[in-house]
């Protein structure tokens, strides 16, 4: 979360997660974080570069892109 300004005015925000690696869900959860909050600010964001085993996790942990993913990663 720190490594990202979400007070700057950006139209689209692109992650790329080529040099990443998720080892547990934490860190699914700190993408949503991130993804849930530039959306709230108005920015349409792109995630790039995911392996197919970030893309497992992410599919099977991952709220960002459900329909109540706001309340799902605060806990309502």
């Amino acid at each position: 979360m720190e490594s990202f300004d979400f007070n700057e005015a950006l139209d689209s925000v692109s992650i790329d997660l080529n040099r990443a690696h998720f080892w547990d869900i934490t860190a699914v959860a700190a993408l949503d974080k991130v993804i849930l909050k530039f959306r709230r600010e108005g920015a349409e964001v792109e995630v790039v570069g995911m392996n197919n085993a970030i893309a497992t996790v992410v599919d099977k942990f991952g709220v960002a892109d459900k329909p109540d993913a706001i309340d799902r990663l605060m806990g309502h």
